[in-house]
């Protein structure tokens, strides 16, 4: 039998982008909505929502600079749809603290391996995915107890990487 095999076409660099901006409107709703009211249903869903909807951009990111379904692609997605997971869970089911660590852990290997997509892509300044890898190789260890908190503000550089990388794509885009 012929093996049958498909082409998808890259996402557009500003169609992602205007995904990547909405991911950050839904996410900072749910952070109001979650201040205003802890124990609030409409929160949580939001949330979560929020969650899911960074997984499909998590998809798209790496589609943009990659192959989601090869090597560093493919750890991208796992450590996104488990910081996904556990971070929706921590939301819907209020687990412990222990559980949002570990989406926050898992969301740092994201963006270490994302970054490295960038760098690779050269599509991209390189500049970006650099930060992104160390921002978020930081994010990974900084909330062990046994590491100083003096690497704090190496995991906000993965959160500036982020935004840099959505500005970036919006008003720029990438090279072909």
């Amino acid at each position: 039998m012929p093996a049958v095999t498909v082409a998808v076409a890259r996402p557009s660099a500003r169609m992602t982008a205007v995904l990547y901006l909405a991911y950050f409107v839904i996410a900072g709703v749910g952070q109001v909505l979650a201040l205003r009211d802890p124990a609030s249903a409409l929160a949580a869903a939001v949330e979560v929502g929020g969650t899911i909807w960074y997984a499909i951009v998590a998809l798209l990111l790496c589609r943009l600079f990659g192959d989601p379904t090869r090597g560093i692609g493919v750890l991208a997605m796992v450590s996104v749809v488990v910081g996904c997971i556990l971070q929706s869970l921590y939301y819907a089911l209020g687990l412990g603290h222990g559980a949002y660590v570990l989406a926050l852990v898992s969301f740092g290997l994201f963006l270490v391996f994302l970054g490295f997509l960038v760098v690779r892509s050269a599509r991209i300044p390189r500049a970006i995915g650099v930060a992104l890898i160390v921002g978020g190789a930081a994010s990974c260890v900084f909330l062990l107890p046994f590491v100083p908190a003096a690497l704090a503000p190496a995991a906000l550089l993965g959160g500036i990487g982020e935004l840099v990388l959505l500005l970036w794509l919006l008003i720029v885009g990438v090279r072909r």
